[in-house]
């Protein structure tokens, strides 16, 4: 299995880059063998149709990238070196000065970039997994991964002198959650841009507005203010480096599938045909949106 599809527009015609890193559902069977849960459990965990609803940005000239391994196996969106050390049995010549890893709060929750918990707190796995088997995993998805959305993204950086990464996503409702909650406490599309670190406040709220004249109830960072994607390929903030920009998109799952059997329902062709749109408008206005400085 290959770690990631890429979908390329016949004609591309700006430097958008849309990606789901979460999407994937790939489980390998070494995987299957290790773990001490149903396998379907895991799969409510990943941003299950999230690919197929920007399977048509290409038509507005912008590029794909989807993973096709399923995130509890390993998690892109994470540093490389977010892991639990718990998780591994350390070998004897390394277990009196193990490696140093970054224990956030992801990785103490467990979901650091090798999950060890399911969307519902179950444990994955019955024992410790071999310390090789750390390596083996990135250098089998995750830096494949990175490796080819770097080089995308700093293709089009070459040739247009930005580029906008897109990273999209999605939140369990909160009436899944707990059936208690009510519809109307809940947004319908988080946008996450570092608090204008990762990408300009105007196309922020340029694309906020998007969604909201479309219908979509818009909330900006609380409480999804962007993963270590767009952190790491975002760099607004950076003033010498403006042009290279990212944003995440969190959509809620109700709006688009039924999250028990994890099916599209009548809300995903519409919501496919929105993110197109904002595929269209983007390519039509981006070159506005960035700093004339720039040159564009």
């Amino acid at each position: 299995m290959q770690p990631y599809t890429i979908f390329r527009p016949d004609n591309q015609t700006n430097a958008i880059i849309f990606n789901s890193p979460h999407s994937g559902t790939y489980l390998p069977k070494d995987f299957l063998k290790k773990i001490s849960i149903d396998p379907e459990i895991l799969h409510f965990s990943g941003d299950i149709l999230v690919d197929q609803l920007i399977s048509d940005v290409p038509l507005c000239g912008a590029t794909g990238l989807i993973n096709n391994f399923a995130r509890t196996y390993v998690d892109t969106n994470r540093a490389a070196d977010e892991i639990d050390s718990e998780m591994f049995h350390m070998p004897d010549h390394i277990s009196d000065q193990p490696p140093k890893y970054n224990n956030t709060d992801k990785v103490a929750r467990g979901f650091g970039v090798f999950s060890r918990k399911s969307y519902n707190g179950l444990n994955i796995y019955p024992e410790k997994l071999p310390f090789s088997e750390i390596n083996r995993r990135l250098d089998q998805v995750y830096y494949p991964v990175h490796k080819a959305l770097n080089h995308l993204l700093e293709a089009r950086l070459n040739k247009y002198n930005y580029y906008l990464l897109i990273d999209c996503h999605s939140m369990p409702s909160y009436q899944f959650i707990d059936p208690g909650f009510t519809s109307n406490m809940q947004a319908d599309l988080v946008i996450g841009d570092c608090f204008n670190k990762s990408c300009s406040p105007e196309l922020s709220r340029y694309m906020g507005a998007y969604f909201s004249n479309h219908g979509l109830n818009v909330t900006y960072n609380k409480p999804y203010s962007g993963g270590f994607n767009t952190r790491h390929y975002g760099q607004y903030d950076h003033k010498d480096t403006d042009n290279r920009q990212a944003i995440q998109l969190e959509f809620k799952r109700s709006l688009y599938m039924d999250e028990k059997s994890l099916k599209p329902n009548d809300g995903f062709l519409p919501l496919r045909d929105i993110i197109t749109g904002l595929g269209e408008d983007l390519n039509k206005n981006i070159s506005g949106l960035f700093s004339s400085e720039q040159g564009l």
